[in-house]
Parts: C-alpha cells; structure tokens; sequence
C-alpha cells in the first residue's frame, strides 16, 4: 500500500480465513457481498456450505485533510461471519452463534496485532473502536452470526498533476 493504491482488504481476510484454525475446522468459507441487503454469494452457496466468511465489497468512506497537509481516505469494512443451524432449534442457533462469536474474536485479535506491527500494511488500521452487531433469530431460516465494522485511514495522492489535465 502507498499514496495510490489502497490495501486490498479482499485478499488479507481470504488470507485471514484460510490460516484461521477454527474457521478451517468449522468449514468457513470465504466469500464476497454487498451488503446485508446483497448476500449473493452467501445464498447461492447456502445449500452446499455450512459456514460463510464474507468481505463486504463497498465499503463507505470519506477523504479528509488530516495534521501538516496529509489526505487520508477513510473507509469502513465490513466482515459477515455466518453460519448455519439446524432450524427450530435453538440450541443448534446458539452453538453457531456462539462459534462466530469465537472467530470474531480471534480475528480481531490478530488486526490488533498486525495493526501495531509498524512494517506491514495495516498501521492505518482502527483498532481502539470496533463495532459489531449479532443478526436476528430471524434474519435468515437457518443461519445465523453477526458482523463487525472496522476503520481504515489511508494517505491518499492528491497532488495536482497538471499532465493529467488538457488546456
């Protein structure tokens, strides 16, 4: 990552996801969407899979002037963490629930490491303020979990290139 090219969060989760040792054990597979309202991938893959480890690929953002001049282009990411359960019953739902609480945790365990390991990609991470919300009995029959929303500030290039520009 630099100036001009944002982290790829799609490809640090998919690396997240496949060295996770709970996620492998309980058959988390990765995936991409967008937005809760968008869980494409999710649905086309319900009835073959059991777990779902899905990047939100939108993500908001806004670019500020931050102390001595420096652009930052903040973004929000979003991450899914699914699973399904055996319907009408409610101990089967809290076991999932209870494994994405799990896995949520351990992964935010390792952005705060990573985060403060001053030569990676992920210094810009915001660790200090996670916020995460567990879906609804309801949300989808048979499936359960949660996400969380995790902050990123990039510097971004906003210097004027006039070579980019016709008189």
């Amino acid at each position: 990552m630099d100036a001009k090219h944002y982290f790829d969060v799609e490809a640090y989760f998919r690396k997240l996801c496949d060295a996770n040792r709970l996620a492998r054990a309980e058959s988390f597979r990765f995936c991409t969407c967008s937005g809760i309202e968008s869980l494409q991938e999710p649905l086309q893959r319900f009835a073959r899979d059991k777990a779902f480890f899905c990047v939100d690929d939108i993500n908001d953002g806004s670019i500020t002037r931050g102390q001595g001049g420096v652009f930052y282009k903040h973004r929000t990411i979003t991450v899914f963490l699914m699973r399904r359960y055996t319907f009408n019953d409610e101990p089967s739902r809290l076991h999932a629930l209870s494994v994405c609480r799990r896995l949520m945790n351990q992964l935010l365990s390792k952005l705060i490491v990573d985060a403060e390991d001053l030569e990676n990609e992920l210094v810009y991470l915001d660790t200090a303020n996670v916020m995460c919300r567990e879906l609804g009995q309801y949300f989808l029959n048979g499936c359960t979990g949660l996400y969380f929303m995790i902050d990123i500030s990039e510097p971004v290039d906003l210097v004027y290139a006039s070579e980019e520009w016709q008189s």
